[in-house]
């Protein structure tokens, strides 16, 4: 510790001093340099004298290991002549020469300078800080270069013109320096303009470093950052702010405008500024001598890639750095509103909407989103933060305006209701003012009008009341919280004036409609009246059926007539007298029965039935016995007989007591009985297998020539003597209904092959096919083989027997192709693969002969069977069976040479009888490939799950299926020549 120089040393150096040059601002810096370099020297001189002191023992120099002390320079007084007297004049003319610093146009360009120049500066800082704080980024961009341009326009216009001034009124100081002539060298004169510029280069490099450090300077006012504990507090940071940056909405996050890395750029740039303006300032010399060219007449400046540069702006990140903490910091207030920028909130009002709520409901959640939006407000819309001042106006609007938007949209879904319900109120009371309004067209429409009145006035007004008081309530809301548009305000208008109104309308619609049902009822009695009347007069008619007996044709056609017209106006009636009924009931009075009705409608049947069964007989009876027998159905005939004998017969019993159409009943059903008799010859006659062997055979029986023709009818075959025949005609018209059934069955069958075709697919990707889905055709050809054999075991069978026996056997034949077909395609499917591998086929040369044989064979029948894919042809080939059996026989030896070949390789390496005939053959089919070994060593090998191959295929080791690695301790080379399958396996069973 070295004691402090007493103060009165101090005290008398500065009374040696006269006073005003110690006071002068001008000297004030010099005087602060002196008195630094007082102290060091005080502080110098006194540890030299402790070192000295120290080092004058002689066991303290050993231990320091200094051997020696350096003299003291001795003091000496030297007097001319000296030996270097020659190196000093040379020296001091060459100083006279060369030295241009002394030169007094330098003095008068230091004088210039610091008198004029000395405050000058790229950015005007305190300009800045007088002017309107914070700026806008752009704005401060735009000072800065305007301030660097002006002071770079001084530097044009003001300090370079004004030096070339000087050197003009000085030029007897400089002007010796040039040639006298063309021939004498310009090097002094340029050395001169050299030293010159190097001296205005370091006055501009000065402007320079001081614009630069005051800049610095002007952001270090905020060198301690803006970090802030919350609550923020605005008056925390009273120092003016230097930029502006506004806060805006990035959905969902809320960002800097500009960002920080903008700002930092933006700052950056403006050292930069600085430095570029400096740059392109003229030396004086081209001023003063314009015809100059050549070389180099810009003054040297502050390069941007300085560490003196990079220093002030790494000093000026730090601070920026510092000033970033705030701003993110008091983002920190909006957190509360991530739900406004996220969509939380709009999310929250949707699910909102979608359930059922109470207008307090709606009241509650607007007053929420209300006192959000004004705590949103409220808040600062200019952030003071040290070196930034945050502009989040834009922000707070943006917020408020969600807020409001979501506001905007509970009070629109609630002014949507109001409109919709009360639209639907208005219809509901338009639409039933427009019903009781209606003029019923009959009882039907007057009834339900009186009901609809009824309920309308009691029930459905008292309903749409209720509804009235929730429009209100909702009216109320609305009235508070939305601004309705005038043609809501006229739709809530009209809707409260519906009550009144309805009222009126009821009055009046009652009135008229009590007076429609007294009218109703008494037109009503008429009706019922007059029905009576119109019965009584279809009674009469009916009455007069009860005295008919026989007529001629003509007549049973009128009676027929008649009584379907009476059947008609009793229909009619029968649905009048409903409707009457049904008025009744809806008039509420006692239903009328009219009995007649039911008695005429009871005693219409049988006369009805008599006499169109009558007119049915008389025409029928004519075309059966007249008619050409080849457009008579036998069968249908004797039905339409049959129906016609068992109505007379009941019509014999229910008309008893009636005398005249019991016995016309009776009449008709002795006609029938006798045209009966005829059926057996009908049925002979009108047999569609009647053949002309059938008329032959009757023709001998009957002892003359029958053959019907197609006037032929019934009427001619009673004359021939058919009836006295019948016994013995009845077996041949059997036998040909027997063989003519046999015959449709036949044909039949032959109809169903027409389209029955064999479906093919391509086997994998050759052009060859195979059989698929021929079940059905297989059923098909079953069902028919068995139908055709018992066809053929029929006693009726014998004139198409031939015909039925060779359909039998193309059947039976195609059936046993088909199965041989199936058979060999199985077998060819199944060697196929196998028999497709050049290694199989080395191995059994034998087998691979044959199998081309039953290749080609194959692939020759399926190629025809594609051609015409038809059943019946496809399977019935020339020589098809004859090659199908051959193939079959052909694939038999090949699978037992295949089962004797596997069995022998089994026998060779016995571990292959863990694997089934199949995965064997998938090994054998690639001898010389060792990977086709790995999905099969499982079962080969209990402990190996499967081998590990290099690149190569080298085996360097086995796995176990818990994927344990045992390696070998020699490779294998399976890729060696004459290497197999069973060489490796041999090594592994080894």
């Amino acid at each position: 510790m070295i004691a402090p120089e007493e103060d009165e040393v101090l005290a008398r150096i500065s009374r040696l001093i006269p006073d005003p040059l110690l006071t002068s601002p001008f000297l004030e810096p010099m005087v602060n340099v002196l008195l630094e370099e007082k102290e060091n020297d005080y502080y110098n001189s006194l540890m030299k004298s402790i070192v000295d002191y120290i080092l004058m023992d002689p066991v303290e120099r050993k231990r320091l290991f200094i051997d020696s002390i350096p003299r003291m320079f001795p003091q000496r007084t030297i007097r001319a002549p000296v030996p270097w007297h020659c190196v000093y004049r040379n020296t001091r003319r060459w100083n006279e020469e060369h030295l241009h610093t002394v030169n007094p146009v330098v003095l008068s360009l230091e004088d210039l300078w610091f008198s004029e120049f000395r405050d000058l500066r790229f950015v005007r800082t305190a300009e800045l800080l007088a002017g309107k704080l914070p700026l806008q980024p752009h704005e401060y961009q735009d000072v800065i270069r305007k301030q660097c341009m002006e002071a770079r326009q001084v530097l044009l216009d003001t300090w370079i013109p004004t030096c070339a001034q000087l050197f003009v009124s000085q030029r007897e100081h400089w002007v010796h320096f040039a040639p006298k002539s063309d021939y004498d060298s310009s090097r002094n004169i340029e050395e001169y303009f050299a030293s010159i510029a190097s001296f205005m280069s370091l006055q501009l490099r000065e402007l320079v470093i001081k614009s630069l450090e005051d800049l610095v300077s002007f952001f270090m006012t905020h060198k301690d950052g803006n970090d802030f504990e919350e609550p923020y507090q605005e008056m925390k940071f009273f120092i003016p702010q230097l930029l502006t940056i506004k806060l805006e909405v990035d959905e969902p996050i809320i960002v800097f405008s500009p960002t920080f890395d903008d700002c930092w750029k933006l700052i950056q740039s403006s050292f930069l500024e600085i430095v570029e303006n400096s740059k392109g300032i003229p030396k004086v010399e081209s001023v003063l001598f314009p015809e100059l060219k050549g070389y180099n007449l810009i003054l040297g400046t502050v390069n941007p890639e300085e560490t003196l540069v990079s220093d002030l702006v790494n000093k000026t990140l730090q601070v920026f750095q510092k000033n970033q903490v705030g701003p993110q910091k008091y983002l920190n207030a909006y957190k509360q509103y991530d739900d406004l920028l996220d969509n939380r909130a709009e999310q929250n009002i949707t699910a909102f909407l979608k359930e059922t709520h109470e207008i307090e409901d709606f009241v509650m959640v607007i007053n929420s989103i209300k006192k959000r939006r004004n705590e949103i407000a409220s808040m600062h819309i200019s952030v003071p933060l040290a070196m930034f001042c945050l502009d989040t106006m834009t922000l707070n609007y943006d917020l408020c305006e969600r807020a409001q938007n979501l506001n905007d949209r509970l009070i629109q879904f609630q002014v949507d209701v109001n409109r919709d319900t009360n639209t639907s109120i208005c219809n509901q009371y338009s639409h039933i003012a427009d019903k009781v309004s209606e003029i019923p067209a009959n009882t039907e429409e007057l009834v339900l009008l009186i009901e609809f009145l009824k309920k309308s006035s009691d029930v459905t007004v008292f309903r749409l009341r209720r509804q009235l008081k929730d429009a209100m309530e909702r009216l109320e809301f609305l009235m508070d919280y939305a601004d309705l548009p005038q043609e809501d305000i006229k739709l809530n208008s009209t809707l409260f004036l519906w009550p009144d109104q309805i009222e009126d309308i009821f009055e009046n619609s009652r009135n008229l409609l009590f007076s429609k049902r007294d009218q109703a009822e008494m037109d009503l009695i008429k009706r019922c009246s007059e029905f009576e009347s119109k019965l009584e007069g279809y009674s009469k008619e009916l009455e007069a059926f009860r005295k008919r007996e026989v007529m001629t044709t003509e007549e049973i056609k009128n009676n027929v007539e008649k009584l379907n017209e009476l059947s008609k106006n009793l229909e009619q009636a029968l649905v009048e007298f409903e409707l009457l009924n049904k008025e009744e009931e809806l008039l509420q009075k006692e239903k009328s029965t009219f009995p007649l009705l039911q008695t005429l409608l009871t005693n219409k049947v049988p006369y009805e039935q008599l006499w169109v069964t009558t007119h049915e007989f008389s025409i029928k009876s004519e075309e059966w016995m007249n008619g050409p027998l080849f457009l008579l159905n036998a069968e249908e005939i004797a039905e339409e007989i049959g129906n016609m004998w068992r109505t007379m017969y009941k019509l014999t019993k229910t008309l008893a007591d009636v005398p005249a159409p019991r016995r016309l009943a009776e009449n008709v059903k002795i006609k029938i009985d006798k045209l009966k008799q005829y059926i057996p010859i009908l049925n002979i006659s009108c047999n569609p297998g009647m053949k002309d062997r059938h008329w032959q055979q009757i023709s001998e029986i009957v002892g003359c020539k029958i053959k019907p023709t197609e006037t032929t009818c019934l009427a001619n075959m009673l004359e021939s003597g058919f009836s006295k025949f019948i016994d013995k005609l009845e077996p041949i018209g059997a036998a040909a209904s027997k063989e003519y059934s046999l015959e449709k069955n036949l044909e039949k069958m032959k109809l169903d092959w027409v389209n029955m075709t064999f479906n093919f697919a391509k086997y994998r990707d050759t052009d060859t096919s195979i059989l698929c889905a021929v079940d059905d055709i297989q059923l098909l050809l079953d069902d028919h083989v068995i139908k055709t054999q018992t066809m053929c075991g029929s006693p009726f069978i014998k004139p198409i027997e031939a015909e039925c026996r060779k359909w039998e056997e193309k059947l039976v034949r195609v059936q046993d192709i088909l199965d041989t077909w199936l058979k060999c395609q199985a077998t060819w499917l199944y060697l196929e693969p196998i028999f497709s591998s050049e290694d199989i086929i080395a191995q059994m040369p034998e087998e691979g002969r044959k199998f081309a044989i039953v290749d080609g064979y194959w692939k020759s029948l399926m190629s025809q069977a594609v051609k015409d894919a038809r059943a019946l042809v496809a399977a019935d080939q020339p020589r098809m069976a004859e090659k199908l059996q051959e193939a079959n026989s052909l694939l038999e030896d090949i699978q037992k040479g295949l089962n004797d070949y596997l069995e022998k390789k089994r026998l060779f390496f016995p571990r292959f009888f863990f694997l089934s005939n199949d995965e064997l053959l998938e090994i054998l089919s690639e001898t010389k490939d060792p990977l086709r070994v790995q999905p099969h060593l499982k079962k080969c090998f209990e402990g190996i799950a499967k081998l590990e191959f290099t690149d190569c295929l080298e085996i360097v080791g086995m796995i176990s299926s818990e994927k344990e690695t045992v390696p070998f301790k020699q490779k294998i080379y399976p890729a060696h020549a004459k290497v197999t399958i069973f060489t490796h396996l041999g090594f592994f069973s080894a």
